[in-house]
Protein backbone atom coordinates (compact mmCIF):
# COMPACT_ATOMS: atom_id res chain seq x y z
CA UNK A 1 0.00 0.00 0.00
CA UNK A 2 1.15 3.72 -0.77
CA UNK A 3 -1.55 5.99 0.09
CA UNK A 4 -4.26 6.27 3.05
CA UNK A 5 -6.61 8.82 3.67
CA UNK A 6 -6.96 9.34 7.49
CA UNK A 7 -10.01 11.24 8.57
CA UNK A 8 -12.22 11.93 11.57
CA UNK A 9 -14.49 13.58 13.89
CA UNK A 10 -17.45 14.60 11.14
CA UNK A 11 -20.29 14.80 13.68
CA UNK A 12 -22.74 14.21 10.35
CA UNK A 13 -21.35 16.97 8.43
CA UNK A 14 -22.91 15.90 4.85
CA UNK A 15 -19.93 18.07 2.87
CA UNK A 16 -17.15 16.07 4.67
CA UNK A 17 -18.64 12.60 3.60
CA UNK A 18 -18.92 13.87 0.44
CA UNK A 19 -15.45 15.28 -0.16
CA UNK A 20 -14.25 12.06 1.54
CA UNK A 21 -16.55 10.03 -1.38
CA UNK A 22 -15.30 12.18 -4.52
CA UNK A 23 -11.73 12.13 -3.41
CA UNK A 24 -11.56 7.86 -2.16
CA UNK A 25 -10.73 6.69 -5.51
CA UNK A 26 -7.10 8.84 -4.62
CA UNK A 27 -6.50 7.01 -1.96
CA UNK A 28 -5.40 2.91 -1.42
CA UNK A 29 -7.16 3.08 2.19
CA UNK A 30 -9.05 5.44 4.18
CA UNK A 31 -8.79 4.90 8.07
CA UNK A 32 -11.72 7.01 9.87
CA UNK A 33 -11.28 7.73 13.15
CA UNK A 34 -14.88 7.75 14.96
CA UNK A 35 -17.72 10.22 15.79
CA UNK A 36 -19.66 9.51 12.50
CA UNK A 37 -22.60 10.95 14.44
CA UNK A 38 -23.71 14.00 15.91
CA UNK A 39 -25.92 13.43 19.39
CA UNK A 40 -27.10 17.68 19.43
CA UNK A 41 -27.26 18.40 15.82
CA UNK A 42 -30.41 19.02 14.45
CA UNK A 43 -30.45 15.58 12.00
CA UNK A 44 -32.57 12.70 13.84
CA UNK A 45 -30.11 10.33 14.43
CA UNK A 46 -32.16 7.81 12.88
CA UNK A 47 -32.30 10.05 9.68
CA UNK A 48 -28.09 10.30 10.20
CA UNK A 49 -27.47 6.41 11.03
CA UNK A 50 -29.47 5.84 7.47
CA UNK A 51 -27.39 8.13 5.41
CA UNK A 52 -23.93 7.24 6.80
CA UNK A 53 -24.33 4.05 6.28
CA UNK A 54 -25.43 4.27 2.84
CA UNK A 55 -22.43 6.59 2.16
CA UNK A 56 -20.54 3.75 3.50
CA UNK A 57 -21.69 1.23 1.46
CA UNK A 58 -20.67 3.13 -1.64
CA UNK A 59 -16.80 3.52 -0.74
CA UNK A 60 -14.75 1.00 -3.14
CA UNK A 61 -11.72 1.78 -1.23
CA UNK A 62 -10.78 -0.15 1.72
CA UNK A 63 -12.55 1.43 4.83
CA UNK A 64 -10.96 0.90 8.06
CA UNK A 65 -12.78 2.42 11.20
CA UNK A 66 -12.81 2.64 14.99
CA UNK A 67 -16.25 4.23 16.87
CA UNK A 68 -15.95 7.52 18.41
CA UNK A 69 -18.32 8.11 21.72
CA UNK A 70 -20.77 10.08 19.85
CA UNK A 71 -21.37 7.02 17.78
CA UNK A 72 -22.03 4.13 21.17
CA UNK A 73 -23.04 6.83 24.14
CA UNK A 74 -26.52 6.77 23.28
CA UNK A 75 -29.51 4.97 24.06
CA UNK A 76 -31.60 6.34 21.42
CA UNK A 77 -32.99 4.15 18.10
CA UNK A 78 -31.58 3.06 15.98
CA UNK A 79 -27.98 3.91 17.51
CA UNK A 80 -28.50 2.72 21.14
CA UNK A 81 -25.00 1.67 22.18
CA UNK A 82 -23.60 1.97 19.00
CA UNK A 83 -25.36 -1.48 17.32
CA UNK A 84 -26.14 0.82 14.48
CA UNK A 85 -21.93 -0.03 13.47
CA UNK A 86 -22.62 -3.50 13.36
CA UNK A 87 -23.93 -2.62 9.41
CA UNK A 88 -20.77 -0.43 8.56
CA UNK A 89 -18.46 -2.03 5.72
CA UNK A 90 -15.34 -3.96 8.22
CA UNK A 91 -17.53 -4.20 11.27
CA UNK A 92 -16.53 -7.81 11.71
CA UNK A 93 -13.50 -7.38 9.81
CA UNK A 94 -11.19 -7.89 12.81
CA UNK A 95 -9.96 -11.24 13.78
CA UNK A 96 -10.36 -12.45 17.67
CA UNK A 97 -6.91 -11.05 18.28
CA UNK A 98 -8.03 -7.53 17.32
CA UNK A 99 -5.99 -7.05 14.11
CA UNK A 100 -6.42 -7.19 10.52
CA UNK A 101 -3.91 -7.38 7.98
CA UNK A 102 -4.78 -5.06 5.04
CA UNK A 103 -2.41 -4.23 1.60
CA UNK A 104 0.41 -5.43 3.74
CA UNK A 105 0.09 -3.46 6.74
CA UNK A 106 -1.21 -5.08 10.58
CA UNK A 107 -4.42 -2.67 11.82
CA UNK A 108 -5.41 -2.72 15.49
CA UNK A 109 -8.85 -1.38 16.12
CA UNK A 110 -9.97 0.24 19.86
CA UNK A 111 -13.31 0.42 20.69
CA UNK A 112 -14.37 3.52 22.89
CA UNK A 113 -14.06 2.26 26.57
CA UNK A 114 -12.70 -1.05 25.35
CA UNK A 115 -9.73 -2.98 26.47
CA UNK A 116 -6.74 -2.34 24.29
CA UNK A 117 -5.49 -5.25 22.05
CA UNK A 118 -2.02 -6.92 22.15
CA UNK A 119 0.21 -4.69 20.46
CA UNK A 120 2.95 -5.65 17.97
CA UNK A 121 5.59 -4.24 16.15
CA UNK A 122 4.52 -2.14 13.33
CA UNK A 123 0.50 -2.10 14.19
CA UNK A 124 -1.00 0.82 12.61
CA UNK A 125 -3.67 1.33 15.39
CA UNK A 126 -6.56 3.42 14.87
CA UNK A 127 -8.19 4.50 18.16
CA UNK A 128 -10.76 7.60 18.84
CA UNK A 129 -9.07 8.81 21.96
CA UNK A 130 -5.19 9.60 21.38
CA UNK A 131 -2.85 8.06 24.05
CA UNK A 132 -3.28 9.77 27.08
CA UNK A 133 0.17 12.61 28.37
CA UNK A 134 0.54 13.55 24.82
CA UNK A 135 0.03 16.66 22.77
CA UNK A 136 -2.64 15.01 20.31
CA UNK A 137 -4.56 14.32 23.13
CA UNK A 138 -4.36 17.93 24.60
CA UNK A 139 -5.26 21.55 23.79
CA UNK A 140 -3.07 24.15 24.44
CA UNK A 141 -5.07 25.26 27.81
CA UNK A 142 -6.68 22.18 27.59
CA UNK A 143 -7.14 19.14 30.02
CA UNK A 144 -5.61 15.43 28.71
CA UNK A 145 -8.68 13.74 26.68
CA UNK A 146 -6.02 10.89 26.18
CA UNK A 147 -6.88 7.18 26.47
CA UNK A 148 -4.84 6.20 29.91
CA UNK A 149 -5.18 2.55 28.47
CA UNK A 150 -3.66 2.73 25.12
CA UNK A 151 -0.55 5.28 26.57
CA UNK A 152 0.32 2.05 28.64
CA UNK A 153 -0.07 -0.41 26.57
CA UNK A 154 2.30 1.60 24.07
CA UNK A 155 5.16 2.43 26.81
CA UNK A 156 4.73 -1.11 27.87
CA UNK A 157 4.80 -2.59 24.37
CA UNK A 158 7.37 -5.24 23.61
CA UNK A 159 7.97 -3.93 20.44
CA UNK A 160 7.25 -0.40 19.09
CA UNK A 161 3.49 0.19 16.92
CA UNK A 162 4.15 2.11 13.85
CA UNK A 163 1.27 3.99 14.10
CA UNK A 164 -1.51 5.52 16.33
CA UNK A 165 -4.42 7.47 13.95
CA UNK A 166 -6.97 9.00 16.45
CA UNK A 167 -9.38 11.86 16.91
CA UNK A 168 -11.64 12.68 19.44
CA UNK A 169 -10.02 16.58 20.42
CA UNK A 170 -10.60 18.75 17.49
CA UNK A 171 -7.98 21.38 18.04
CA UNK A 172 -5.23 19.47 19.49
CA UNK A 173 -1.72 21.50 21.12
CA UNK A 174 0.13 19.38 18.14
CA UNK A 175 -1.16 17.21 15.30
CA UNK A 176 1.69 14.69 15.52
CA UNK A 177 3.16 13.48 18.76
CA UNK A 178 5.79 10.44 20.49
CA UNK A 179 4.11 8.12 22.84
CA UNK A 180 7.59 5.44 23.29
CA UNK A 181 8.37 4.76 20.12
CA UNK A 182 4.31 4.61 18.62
CA UNK A 183 3.88 8.16 16.52
CA UNK A 184 0.31 9.36 17.35
CA UNK A 185 -1.51 11.86 14.85
CA UNK A 186 -4.73 13.52 15.38
CA UNK A 187 -5.73 15.68 11.91
CA UNK A 188 -8.35 17.68 14.74
CA UNK A 189 -11.46 19.95 13.35
CA UNK A 190 -12.17 23.01 11.73
CA UNK A 191 -15.68 24.15 11.52
CA UNK A 192 -16.94 25.48 8.54
CA UNK A 193 -14.44 24.74 6.10
CA UNK A 194 -15.59 22.73 2.76
CA UNK A 195 -12.55 19.76 2.80
CA UNK A 196 -12.04 18.36 6.25
CA UNK A 197 -8.48 18.27 8.23
CA UNK A 198 -7.10 15.26 7.22
CA UNK A 199 -3.55 13.52 7.12
CA UNK A 200 -2.41 11.89 3.65
CA UNK A 201 0.08 9.27 5.26
CA UNK A 202 2.49 7.48 2.28
CA UNK A 203 3.53 4.41 3.78
CA UNK A 204 6.27 3.63 0.97
CA UNK A 205 8.23 6.49 1.82
CA UNK A 206 6.80 6.70 5.37
CA UNK A 207 6.00 10.40 5.58
CA UNK A 208 2.79 12.25 6.61
CA UNK A 209 0.95 15.21 4.99
CA UNK A 210 -1.40 17.20 7.39
CA UNK A 211 -3.98 19.71 5.61
CA UNK A 212 -6.12 21.83 7.87
CA UNK A 213 -8.69 24.24 6.37
CA UNK A 214 -8.10 22.47 3.35
CA UNK A 215 -4.21 23.66 2.77
CA UNK A 216 -1.49 21.91 3.22
CA UNK A 217 -0.41 22.76 6.87
CA UNK A 218 2.91 20.96 7.36
CA UNK A 219 4.73 17.44 6.80
CA UNK A 220 6.56 15.10 8.49
CA UNK A 221 8.53 11.90 8.35
CA UNK A 222 7.43 8.70 9.70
Amino acid sequence: MTKLLHVSDFHANQRWFNWTLDHAEEYDLIAYTGDFLDLYGPESVGTQVRWITAWAELLTTPFLWCPGNNDVETSVAPAAHGRWLARLPGAKAYGDSGHLECRGLSFVRVNWRGAVPQLRGGDIILAHAPPAGRDTATTKDGPDRGNLDLADALWSATASPWLVLSGHIHNPARWRDRCGGTISLNPGVTMGTRVPNHIVIDTAVRKATWFRDGELADVANL
